[in-house]
């Protein structure tokens, strides 16, 4: 398996955990808690965990490239925006624990594709045939 693959199940694994699936399927009021983003139903939470959702499934298309032997710019990309752009939002807006956790592990998704990028060849070769 590819280093890249690898670094897009972890994406798509705690991405569906901690942000999709509370989105799909927590009462809204729970949401707007956690959140504190008011909504007058829960259509805007579940709104969002569908995009997130569909981006998962980018990511999984992702893996299917990596494990050919091609690298997924387009996905690389749009993962940089994504992560890259919810980490700063995360980690500059509110200090509560969730949010650091979040923009935090988004942050080191996007510091990772950016190195991705940097080294195609190496995300995309088999994890144990990397170092020594």
């Amino acid at each position: 398996m590819s280093l890249l693959s690898i670094l897009l199940l972890v994406k798509i694994s705690v991405t569906s955990l901690a942000v999709a699936f509370p989105f799909l399927a927590l009462p809204g009021k729970k949401l707007e808690n956690v959140t504190s983003v008011r909504a007058s139903n829960a259509l805007f939470f579940r709104l969002y965990g569908v995009a997130i959702l569909a981006l998962l499934v980018g990511y999984g298309f992702g893996i299917q490239q990596a494990e050919n032997g091609i690298f997924p710019w387009g996905v690389i990309v749009m993962g940089l925006v994504s992560n890259g752009g919810a980490a700063l939002f995360l980690l500059f807006s509110n200090s509560s624990k969730q949010n650091l956790f979040l923009g935090s592990f988004f942050g080191v998704i996007a510091i990772a594709l950016m190195l991705a990028m940097f080294f195609p060849s190496v995300a995309v070769g088999s994890a144990g045939t990397h170092g020594a």
